[in-house]
């Protein structure tokens, strides 16, 4: 089972060296409304409820949450995100168990909705809750 833990940090790094890779080493996209876990990039906390999370090089996803399990999270506190079925490629909610990395320890949330945001809703989105 593959654990992804991303910071903002280490999200950086990772994008540089998937940037570096050739087109050709690049994995096809999944099928529409889907995208694979290895894409995922920087995130933002927006609210207690809410997290942009940036996808290759220009798509951001919202990610709404049931609970306010967001509410103590800090921009630097990463998130540890498992893929339930075990595959790479996630579709819906229920794919991914996310987790908020605290001091007090890990905070689990539960996605109600996985949305990717338009172009014209990403330039809508103020600069600093840009993931």
């Amino acid at each position: 089972m593959k654990v992804l833990l991303i910071s903002t940090t280490g999200a950086a790094i990772a994008a540089a060296l998937a940037l570096s890779q050739p087109a050709a080493a690049q994995p096809a996209p999944g099928p529409a409304g889907c995208f694979r876990l290895s894409d995922m990039g920087n995130h933002t906390v927006v609210d207690s409820h809410t997290l942009y999370v940036a996808m290759g090089r220009k798509d951001v996803w919202r990610f709404d949450m049931t609970g306010a399990c967001l509410a103590g999270a800090g921009p630097g506190d990463p998130l540890v995100i498992t893929p339930t079925g075990g595959m790479s490629i996630i579709c819906k909610p229920l794919d991914l168990d996310i987790k908020v990395s605290t001091i007090g320890g890990l905070s689990p949330c539960l996605l109600n909705s996985m949305t990717k945001l338009t172009p014209q809703q990403v330039e809508a989105i103020p600069r600093k809750l840009r993931p």
